[in-house]
């Protein structure tokens, strides 16, 4: 193996008034002839201070301050751009022309744009109707139940359909069918338990908490459903009292049509007391309502538990 290179000898810092120990570095670098500055090392040399050039004494500065002009002289003579005039100092002072007013230009019209060709005008659509007025309600009603008896059934549906044919807004026509759905299943059930009622109270029952139970049972309802629509047959009016009394003959053909009434297998379209004042044509609706709460009264009160469960705890 090769050996590594020799290093050179390093020069050594020997400190100020220090005698060598005769190494042959040390006198080849420091030689006993040189004098004090030589002889130490560099980073030992001390360098004398001398002043700064470009700057001067403060009394210098004193003496050009106090030579120095406070006011500019006016400008005369030829300069580095050429030759300029004399000026003042304040050239306003000469000024003897008075001075013109400011006159605003005038302000440039716009040019006219070429005239453009109006198209022509689209026909308005008529507004759409934010609500319906009753005949429009009847009209929808009317249209639903043809389609329900007649089975027609459109691939876009029927309310669709009926908005199409009348034109108005489909969410109209959709709260209009709903709302008659609803109020159709109402007057279904209420006359439902209506013939279960009667049927019973016929048939001998004269407890009311029985029927109730019976009806419920037969109609998957709750009892207080059955309870709610047997209050109002036979709640009182205040404003019947005022009606005029009608003769037997009246009497008599207003209870035939409500026998024949409950023997029907759905409540007809129009309501009852209206249906009966129509038919028979000499009588009113309050008449006929009038005769009717009679009627019933007089078996209702001969019936036991007519009052509620709930409200007799109470």
């Amino acid at each position: 193996m090769s050996k590594p290179p020799e290093r050179s000898p390093r020069a050594r810092l020997i400190k100020k008034g220090t005698a060598s120990d005769g190494r042959p570095e040390d006198r080849a670098r420091y030689p006993a002839d040189a004098t004090e500055a030589e002889s130490l090392p560099r980073e030992q040399k001390k360098v004398a201070a001398s002043p700064r050039e470009g700057r001067t004494s403060p009394s210098a500065r004193a003496s050009s301050t106090s030579q120095r002009t406070l006011r500019r002289p006016a400008i005369s003579g030829p300069d580095q751009w050429g030759i300029l005039p004399d000026r003042p100092l304040f050239p306003s002072v000469q000024r003897t022309a008075k001075r013109q007013p400011f006159k605003r230009s005038e302000q440039k019209l716009p040019r006219r744009p070429a005239p453009r060709k109006k198209p022509a005008r689209r026909k308005a659509a008529p507004p759409v109707p934010k609500k319906l007025t009753p005949e429009q309600r009847r009209q929808i009603e009317e249209r639903y139940r043809a389609m329900v008896a007649s089975g027609e059934r459109p691939p876009e549906g029927r309310r669709k359909t009926i908005a199409r044919e009348l034109g108005l807004p489909y969410a109209l026509v959709s709260e209009v069918v709903k709302n008659y759905l609803h109020r159709e299943r109402l007057r279904r059930t209420n006359f439902e338990i209506e013939k279960i009622y009667w049927r019973e109270v016929l048939a001998g029952q004269d407890d009311a908490r029985a029927i109730v139970e019976r009806a419920a049972a037969e109609l998957k309802l709750d009892p207080g459903r059955v309870w709610w629509w047997l209050e109002k047959l036979h709640e009182g009016r205040k404003a019947l009292d005022a009606e005029p009394e009608v003769n037997e003959t009246q009497r008599a053909a207003i209870l035939s049509f409500y026998q024949e009434y409950l023997k029907r297998e759905a409540p007809p379209e129009k309501g009852l007391h209206l249906l009966i004042s129509e038919t028979l044509g000499d009588v009113t609706p309050r008449q006929v309502h009038k005769v009717l709460l009679r009627y019933r009264l007089g078996f209702w009160t001969r019936l036991r538990n007519t009052v509620r469960p709930d409200r007799a705890l109470a």
